[in-house]
Formats: structure tokens, sequence, C-alpha cells
């Protein structure tokens, strides 16, 4: 695997630091590693060491020459992973990844936060980035809120740490108490706050001495507040701090008190030392220390609060070696810089394999199961996946044709023999990571062919079906609890079978108000016989005189489109009512004059018909079958009624052309929608299952 890491300047920083880090375990791996920085500075001699010559681009003509030499970097180097580190080279990198043309997947730690110009510039261009690494929940919090809502797939959370070494046992302790911070001299770092309250601090406690640890160009400030507050007998600056240890070694109190943090690296490098922390209760700090227990937090600027939170320590030595111990347990469990380095070197491996599932739909239809698989495939392919399918026909092949997949079709003829030999072609030209199966002789011989092949395989169980079509494959997902229940009453049990609710990808729209009209009925469904049509149609045509019916629009097509035909001519009282509009590929264009949506189904996974008329307020009558429970509320966003009772569907019709009822509904049906329809997450939880299967 070939890496490259961008990072704006090659000078001391936690971002730096851990850059380097970076370096040395890809090395280790085996990985081909580069480095490239606007600006050179000290830690190019640590990259030196380790064998690593960083390209330095220079700073000119605002960044004009710099950026095109990273474009010509990247296009000779032509990496696997490019993995940036703060907001302007990971701007630049993104900008020139794209006019390269590079199929290298952009991996960008954010490490903390930058000016409102650089912010707008990252709101722009993040989605060139194909993942993010945050050193907190803060900072991934704020990211998702003041920048970019991220996709749970796209962003992981991982503690930058520190190397845990062997821990020092201090024997004695000095009369004076040594408190020292250790950062940057920036006024971001509230140093300024530090030295107010050492000057309110040194009225109480006399036996303390303050080192305050770092360079930066802030220092001559901080020095002359140290001599105005008449501190300066106490109060020392330490230039050079090379060896972090041995500075820490030497200290009672670590303190930190910073106006904004991300994370706080620096005390985790004083608790791995066994060091009590003072903190200020800001960004990522309150999720390294445990105020009370392995530190003291207080509010940031308030300098009262810092001394007081001091004084505690200086004069409770037990509670600072109780605190010390605390704070070192924590490190060892949560902030070990070797794990982090680890789960890096598995998000690069994982990052780098190909996301290519191949969707296997063993139909030609558009009924629900088909839209959901195409819903899905539209779904990934956004999110970056290589997506390919094979299916039984039109309209369903036209359908993907028509969205640009790269599909072919098969008939199923001889009991589906030539699509499973289609299926077969199809995984061996795509080379899929993963196959997803869609329809029961799909799931069958996708779940074989799995076997055979070693592509894993991960069925959706659409139906009330039997569970041979599913067993071969690696995992099954229901398309509602009822259906899960259905599988596992048969005996499919286990982690292999979750549920995931079908969702669609389309808005609230409203509720209706009552038609001063005859009701017009909608059934949408595809046109075979565990659908319910016959039953339903002979129940309201023997009680057509109850009901005041404008028309029944029938939707969809299917095997018994001609019995369906042929039966509706025989039915005197609703014949002329009745209007078949076979296969519709914008069936909501029609819903503004419907009125009544009617389901009188023998099973059902979660029709996606009956959302699709509740984000629109259209009120519901359907069957209690399967997941159809789970959002329908009886009563309350539609009325449910047993599958083959023809007084209890007529009434339930009879109470919608009421008005008070009819409106009851229609705004039940809209708030439930509203409620349970949550399509990011059920996509969400798709792509995590299937990167898992593959992992």
């Amino acid at each position: 695997m070939k890496l490259l890491f961008v990072i704006n300047a090659l000078t001391i920083g936690g971002a730096q630091i851990l850059l380097v880090d970076l370096v040395e375990s890809a090395l280790k791996k085996g990985f081909k590693v580069d480095v490239v920085a606007f600006r050179n500075g000290p830690i190019s001699e640590k990259l030196f060491e380790l064998g690593v010559k960083p390209h330095i681009l220079g700073e000119l003509f605002l960044d004009l020459i710099p950026f095109y030499r990273l474009v010509a970097i990247i296009n000779s180097l032509k990496p696997d992973v490019i993995h940036t580190h703060l907001f302007r080279a990971t701007i630049l990198t993104r900008l020139a990844k794209m006019m390269t043309g590079s199929c290298a997947k952009v991996i960008t730690t954010v490490h903390g936060l930058e000016t409102e110009a650089y912010h707008r510039l990252e709101g722009l261009t993040c989605f060139l980035s194909d993942y993010f690494v945050f050193p907190s929940s803060y900072l991934s919090e704020w990211y998702s809120s003041s920048i970019s809502k991220l996709k749970e797939s796209c962003y992981k959370v991982l503690y930058p740490g520190v190397i845990i070494k062997p821990v020092l046992e201090k024997t004695s302790s000095n009369a004076t108490v040594v408190i020292g911070t250790l950062s940057r001299l920036h006024h971001v770092k509230g140093l300024d706050v530090l030295i107010s309250a050492v000057k309110i601090l040194k009225k109480n406690c006399k036996s303390f001495e303050i080192l305050i640890g770092g360079g930066g160009k802030g220092k001559d400030v901080l020095e002359r507040l140290v001599y105005t507050q008449n501190i300066s007998d106490i109060c020392k600056f330490v230039d050079n701090v090379s060896e972090k240890s041995n500075y820490l070694e030497n200290l009672d109190i670590f303190v930190s008190p910073s106006r904004k943090e991300a994370f706080g690296i620096n005390l985790c490098e004083a608790m791995e030392r066994s060091l009590p922390v003072v903190a200020s209760k800001v960004g990522g700090i309150p999720e390294v220390v445990e105020d009370k227990r392995s530190g003291l937090l207080f509010d940031a600027e308030n300098a009262e609060k810092l001394a007081e939170k001091l004084e505690i320590l200086i004069k409770d030595l037990d509670l600072r070696r109780r605190m010390g111990q605390n704070g070192r347990e924590r490190v060892e469990q949560l902030f070990n810089r070797n794990k982090a380095l680890e789960e890096h070197m598995k998000l690069y491996e994982e990052i780098t394999r190909e996301r290519r599932v191949h969707f296997a739909v063993s139909s030609r239809e558009l009924g629900g199961g088909e839209r959901l698989a195409l819903d899905l495939m539209l779904s990934l392919r956004n999110r970056g996946w290589t997506v390919t399918a094979t299916c039984a026909g039109n309209p369903l092949y036209k359908t993907l044709i028509e969205n640009g997949f790269d599909c072919s079709v098969a008939s199923m003829w001889l009991g589906g023999v030539f699509f499973a030999i289609k299926l077969a072609e199809d995984l061996k030209r795509f080379k899929p990571s993963v196959i997803s199966s869609h329809l029961n002789k799909a799931s069958l011989f996708a779940g074989l062919l799995s076997r055979i092949t070693l592509i894993p395989c991960i069925s959706h169980i659409h139906g009330l079906n039997k569970k041979i079509y599913y067993q071969f494959s690696k995992r099954q997902v229901a398309v509602s609890g009822g259906v899960k229940k259905h599988i596992e009453k048969q005996g499919l049990t286990g982690e292999s079978l979750v549920a995931i609710n079908n969702c669609i990808n389309k808005p609230a729209v409203g509720h209706r108000n009552f038609p001063e009209r005859p009701l017009n009925i909608a059934v949408t469904a595809k046109l075979h016989a565990n659908k319910g049509h016959e039953w339903a149609l002979k129940a309201i045509n023997s009680h057509i005189g109850r009901l005041n019916i404008g028309h029944i629009h029938i939707f969809g097509d299917g095997p018994e489109r001609k019995n369906l035909e042929r039966l509706c001519e025989s039915l005197s009282g609703i014949k002329k009512k009745i209007v078949f509009h076979g296969f519709v590929n914008k069936v909501d264009d029609y819903y503004s004059e419907i009125d009544l949506a009617l389901l009188p189904s023998l099973g059902e996974g979660i029709p996606l018909s009956l959302l699709e008329v509740m984000r629109l307020g259209i009120p519901v009558v359907s069957t209690d079958v399967g997941g159809v429970p789970e959002i329908i509320v009886n009563g309350e966003s539609g009325i449910l009624v047993e599958p083959g009772d023809s007084e209890a569907i007529v009434s339930a019709i009879g109470r919608m052309m009421e008005k008070e009822g009819y409106e009851k509904f229609s705004i039940g049906a809209y708030n439930r929608f509203k409620e349970i329809n949550n399509h990011e997450k059920m996509v969400d939880d798709f792509e995590k299952l299937l990167l898992t299967s593959f992992k």
C-alpha cells in the first residue's frame, strides 16, 4: 500500500508528533510512505531518521506554486491513501486530488478549530474526503453541527493517546510543590489566566513554584505579565523541553488552563506520568479528565477557581497521589497511543478494500422488494460504492439502465436456472466484495454461489417466506419485526438474522381534508394471488350499496392481471368503477385524486406502498398481516382487518366515508409516517452490515 501524508508544517505540535508515529507504524507494516509539508521544521529530522525524506512544497504566491507541486507529487506517487492533517493542507489536498483524477482514498484528521474563513472552505470541500478521524467526541459533534453532518459510516473518533512507559515511583516529595504546564505559548492556551491565578495563590500558599514549558510568539507578553504581577520569584519559563518525560517527572501537579482544546494530549502525557491535573472544562478535556477522580476541572477564564483547585492539591499530598494513580490507570485503559496507531493501520487497510456490491433480484417487476433494492443501490452509489446488478427483465432492467447501473438480465425460466447461470457469470465479471440478494430465488441462488465463490451474501427477506431460500446466505435482513418472527419460527435464528425496517426516501407532505364527493380508492400492489385483490373486490361489490365510492384505481402488474380483469367484468356493482393502470413509474402523480389506500394482502413484510400514501396523509385500510401492524396503529393511523373478513373491510371503508373519522385517520397516517420513516438510518444499518460482512 502507498500512503501519502500531507500536513501544513513540520513544526513541533500534537498533529506533527502523531504523524511521525503514524509514519513509523506504517513502515513497520510494510507500507510505502511519503510525507508532504508546505513548511519545513524540526520534525523533518525525525522523519529522516525513519528513512523518509519529506517533500517540502514551500509557501509562495498564495500557495499556487506549492499547490501545483502537490498535484505533480500525487500524479507521480499514485498513492492508495492520502491522509491529511490540519485544515489548510486538507483543503489544498482535496482540490489537488480532484484535479489529478486520482483514485486515492482521502482520510482527514480534524485536529481542532480554525478561523471562520477556513471553516467555510471546509464546509464547501468536505465532501471530497472519504473518511474523517476526530481526536475527541467533542470535536466530531462540533464538526457535524457546525461544518457538515457526517454519516456514521464515514468517521471515527480515535483518541491519539500517548506512549505508555513504566510507572515512575517517586521516593519522596519536595517541600516545594512544583506546578507545571506544557503547551504553545498562545492566547488560546489560557496561560495569562494561570498567571493571574498564581498571583491569587501566592497570598494563601508559600511552598510552590510554577514552570511554564513551551515556546511561541506569546512568550514576551507572558513574561511582562509575570513581571507586572510580581511573581517572577515563583514563576519560571522553560524554553526547550526536548524530553517531555523528564520535564513532567519533576512536577507534582500539571495544569492546563486552555480556552479551547480539541482533546488535550498534554493532559494525557501528564496523567501517564501519574500526575494529578487541573484543567479548564472546555472542548475534549472532560473526555480525558474525570473531575475529582484523576484531576480537578474549573470553568475557563476563571482565575479564582483555578487558584482554588490548585490550592486543594498543593495542601493534600495523599489526594495528589491518589488522583495521579487514577489518571495513570485511565490513560492505560483509554489513551494508549499504540492502540490508536493500530486502529489507524486497520483504517488504511479497510478503506482501500474495494467497496463493490452486486445486487441479485429475481424479478422483472417494480414492486416493493424491487423498489427497495433500487433505493439501496442508489443510496450506496451516492456513498461511494461500486454497484452492479443481475435482474430478470423489464421494467426493472430498463429502470436500472436508465439510472446508469451496469446490469445483466436473465430469464427465470426452468425454475431460474438461466438466472443462476447469469448470476455466476456476473460474480466472476464484476468481482464484488459482497452480494445483496432480493426475493426468493435470487437469495437461494446467491446464497449457494456465495458458498462456492466465498463472496459473502446478505439476503433481504421481503415477506412471509420459507427459510430454505435464505439459509445459505451469510446474513439475513428481515424488512420488519413481523417477518423476523416468521422466519425465526422456522428455525432460522441467531446473530445472522437482523431486522431493518423498510423506509422510503421521500419527505412527509401533509394531511388531507375530507373530500366532499365519492371516495376514490387505490390498491397499489403486485397483481399476485397473495395480495388479496380478489376477496376484497368481491366484498366491496357485495356491499356497494353501503359505500359511496367513486373509482377503484388498481396500480401494478403481475401474473394475476388477466384473471383480475375477468373477475372485475363479472362484478356488476363495481366493474364501471375499476381502473387498471398497470405498472406506473410515478404513481405519486395520481395520488392527488386518491382519497383512501386499500391493501387486502394475505402476507406482507413492510409494504412501501403504504408508507408512500401515509406521507401524503391518505388514510389506510389494510389487513393485519406480517409487518403491517408495525407501521399502521389500528384505530389511529389506519384500520386493520383480518384477511378474508368481508364485513370488516366494508365497515372500515364505511368509517372512512365520515368526515370526522376520515380527517382523524389522515392526520394519524401523516404523523405516523414522520415518526417511523428514517431512511438514512435504514441505509446506515444496511451499509454497516455490508462492511462487516467482508472484513
